[in-house]
């Protein structure tokens, strides 16, 4: 009754998320449009029918995702802006300077991306096109946002915006919104991977369309969590939490995957072996956080075991934390603001 209760409560800003999925069509007609076009052509064409009609989620895409920062700050430069004045402005004034030259370093982005993997994207096309149609992925979000706003009744959730990238990212969150790289989970074991570079070619396969519903609830995870408290130093053990939490939480409200990621394979069989090494890094900054997490591209012998081990050893922790957890409704909340990372690793009483 009081699960009940609650649903009830927060069933109308759930239903009023917006799921949007209006700029995957213009991705197809940008890229039927391109076809046989000269460079400089395909570029206008991604440019005028795909970047700039796009979804306030797609701006902010281009701009987190797509563009190339560097690529954009040299074109700047060239144009005449000094370094020193770009290092000076205010966030809302650098997105409107930067605007039309990270409009066109993504369509280069994207372009380099479909020309290096024509059969992957083809082969995908459908897929992609069916979000709004498909029941499964759009009931299931919400019914994964309703049992997550159970757990957290304070929940309120931004615009869900499903978009097309480069394989970079499966999803985010920005100023917009949740954004999700929907060309990365609508892949099935038909579509050819042999194009993908070595980590997609090993991740790939455990992706499945389904997914799509616990990578938004992982998302909207995010967004309800809050910023790290003044005076902590950012480090792999925050980090760890952060998305260890997000995936714990997910699960909570949508269940196990049915299919694992190989972080999920290979952290339950190395378990102790992993903490032990955790535990000796846990306080590292960005160059160890990047042997732990946001590693795909880190060469096998470099990754402690796995792509994302790190996702996996503070999901554990999250896990050991509420099943000690008296009262699950205040563990949650108290996860969610994470006020204090070590004294969550210290409550879960979490030692393999």
């Amino acid at each position: 009754m009081l699960l009940l209760s609650v649903l009830l409560a927060v069933q109308a800003p759930i239903d009023s998320v917006q799921i949007v999925t209006r700029d995957i069509p213009n991705f197809w007609r940008a890229y039927d449009q391109a076809a046989g076009k000269d460079s400089a052509e395909r570029v206008r064409i991604f440019e005028t029918v795909y970047l700039q009609p796009g979804s306030p989620g797609l701006r902010d895409w281009m701009r987190v995702r797509l563009m190339n920062p560097d690529t954009v700050r040299a074109r700047l430069v060239a144009a005449g802006w000094p370094r020193a004045r770009l290092d000076s402005l205010p966030p809302d004034s650098s997105r409107k300077v930067t605007a039309p030259f990270y409009e066109r370093s993504a369509a280069e982005q994207l372009l380099r991306a479909v020309g290096s993997y024509p059969r992957y994207y083809a082969a995908v096309r459908a897929t992609t096109l069916s979000v709004d149609t498909n029941s499964r992925i759009t009931q299931g979000i919400r019914r994964g946002l309703q049992k997550l706003a159970a757990l957290y009744p304070e929940a309120r959730y931004p615009s869900i915006y499903f978009l097309i990238g480069t394989l970079s990212t499966g999803g985010t969150v920005a100023q917009s919104g949740m954004l999700m790289g929907t060309e990365q989970s609508a892949s099935d074991p038909t579509t050819p991977l042999d194009e993908l570079p070595d980590w997609a070619r090993r991740n790939m396969p455990n992706h499945r369309f389904e997914q799509l519903v616990v990578l938004v609830v992982h998302e909207a995870v995010h967004t309800q969590q809050k910023p790290m408290p003044a005076g902590q130093h950012d480090n792999l053990l925050r980090h760890a939490l952060g998305e260890g939490i997000a995936d714990f939480l997910a699960e909570l409200a949508v269940g196990p995957s049915a299919t694992k990621q190989p972080r999920a394979i290979y952290g339950p069989a190395h378990e102790h072996d992993i903490w032990v090494d955790f535990q000796d890094e846990m306080q590292g900054g960005d160059s160890t956080i990047s042997t732990w997490m946001y590693n795909g591209m880190v060469p096998e012998g470099q990754n402690h075991g796995a792509v994302d081990i790190g996702y996996w050893v503070g999901y554990r922790i999250a896990g050991a934390y509420y099943a000690r957890a008296k009262d699950k409704r205040a563990a949650v909340r108290e996860l969610l603001e994470l006020r204090d990372a070590e004294a969550i690793l210290r409550a879960s009483g979490y030692a393999p």
